[in-house]
């Protein structure tokens, strides 16, 4: 019933033509480039599957490892690493399919503007691929060819050989070339379309299952390198949780809730630091609670992906919980974050515990090891009877009691707040944190 795919050319743009049974007869006119002999093309089975057309923007998965095409490290750089990494839909890991005339195609990083390059110009095995500005060579040119149930072989002009995941399945596996085998699974990979719904139509805030009655967004609208803060994202840009989303700040990928913020961004009159984060609402107003009485309770699961650049370059630290008082007696009750390295993505951090309980009770912000970036767990914050407890997984980190300091007017927030940024720069360093099964009680 099916044909083989096949690539063409048309104005200097490509139509990938699937020869299904359609009722009516389109006819154009075409130039055809030399056509591989390929397996059966089969009906697509992935949902999320789409044909690779220029001028769109894609996620890149391999059928092998399930991770995603990325660039390391959020690297602008020439030779920047390409490597395979879990999806967090970041503007590293998307990329723009644009003609370079004669049926061959690269593919534009969204993140730094650079396209994909085979090292060295080499035609060798295990050659590795990184970005490289584009220069026009054929090392930096590609075809697409099907190999069945909607996943595609990426194919190097100047050698002839396919882009492969190396058969590794651990974020920061290589990508390299190899000798071209439809039968070799390392070598598929699956479009799926930037903005798609894709296998679902769930918008971040729909993951989340948020109500505009129960939280409000604070984050940003523009480009990272020249935005606005928005104290209501929904508000400034008519949305709702229903139809709201944004790659570059709040996203989903069905599973879980994104939020990434940027070094150098606004942030708010209160606050020196920039935060994409959720704000506890009461019945569409602001929630102002008492943690003397009540059973205040925040549960949710969450991972750290990534930590920002501190504002001396030192460290990387972002929050993603805390409760908040109303600043005249009482400001943060108590931040939780994860401390590293700047720009970390995996590996061993510190638990920071800061705000009030910390600062003022205790003579400074508290630290625990044993955590790491990339892994999920699930934390719960409770501020009942003027004690304020934090739990992970489960087992009380910490607790600390408020008697006789002011209990009224509290809040929750999570999300993304990155911290010791105040007076820095934009140079594209970002906190990415991700979130699922939220709930609040009271």
């Amino acid at each position: 019933m099916f044909s083989n795919l096949k690539l063409l050319t048309f104005n200097q743009s490509f139509v990938l033509v699937v020869g299904v049974l359609f009722s009516a007869l389109i006819t154009f006119s075409c130039a055809e480039e030399d056509v591989l002999s390929e397996p059966e093309f089969t009906e697509i089975k992935n949902e999320r599957s789409a044909v690779p057309t220029v001028s769109k923007t894609y996620f890149i998965k391999n059928r092998k490892s399930g991770k995603y095409i990325d660039v390391a490290g959020y690297s602008h750089s020439n030779g920047g690493k390409l490597h395979q990494w879990t999806h967090h839909g970041g503007l590293n890991q998307q990329w723009e399919i644009i003609s370079t005339g004669g049926g061959y195609f690269r593919l534009k990083s969204k993140e730094s503007g650079k396209s994909f390059d085979v090292a060295g110009n080499s035609t060798a095995n295990k050659a590795y691929l990184q970005q490289w500005a584009y220069g026009g060579g054929t090392n930096q040119q590609f075809t697409f060819h099907s190999a069945g149930n909607g996943y595609y072989m990426i194919k190097a002009r100047h050698s002839g050989k396919a882009l492969d995941g190396t058969g590794q399945t651990a974020n920061g596996s290589r990508i390299w070339q190899w000798t071209y085998n439809t039968s070799n699974q390392n070598q598929h990979w699956l479009f799926e379309e930037v903005g798609s719904s894709g296998g679902g139509s769930e918008t971040p805030g729909q993951n989340l299952g948020l109500s505009m009655d129960d939280w409000k967004l604070n984050g940003f609208t523009g480009s990272p390198s020249s935005s606005t803060y928005r104290d209501d994202v929904l508000d400034a840009t008519g949305k709702t949780f229903a139809n709201y989303s944004d790659n570059n700040y709040f996203w989903t990928d069905g599973t879980w809730t994104y939020f990434r913020v940027y070094r150098g961004q606004p942030s708010s009159s209160g606050s020196g630091n920039p935060r994409v984060e959720l704000r506890e609402l009461d019945g569409g107003d602001l929630a102002a609670w008492s943690g003397s009485s009540g059973n205040n309770t925040m549960t949710w699961t969450a991972r750290v992906d990534r930590l920002g650049k501190s504002a001396d370059g030192g460290s990387g630290v972002t929050c993603f919980g805390q409760i908040h008082g109303d600043g005249d007696t009482v400001d943060d009750v108590i931040r939780v974050q994860f401390l590293g390295s700047p720009n970390q993505t995996s590996g061993a951090v510190k638990l920071k515990i800061s705000g009030y309980v910390t600062e003022e009770l205790q003579g400074g912000s508290k630290t625990y090891t044993g955590y790491s970036l990339d892994t999920e767990y699930t934390f719960k914050l409770t501020y009942n009877s003027s004690v304020v407890r934090f739990y992970v997984n489960g087992s009380q980190v910490f607790s600390q009691s408020m008697s006789g300091h002011d209990t009224s007017n509290n809040y929750f927030k999570v999300g993304d707040y990155m911290q010791s940024v105040q007076g820095a720069s934009y140079d594209g360093s970002n906190a990415v944190v991700a979130i699922k099964n939220l709930s609040v009680t009271h």
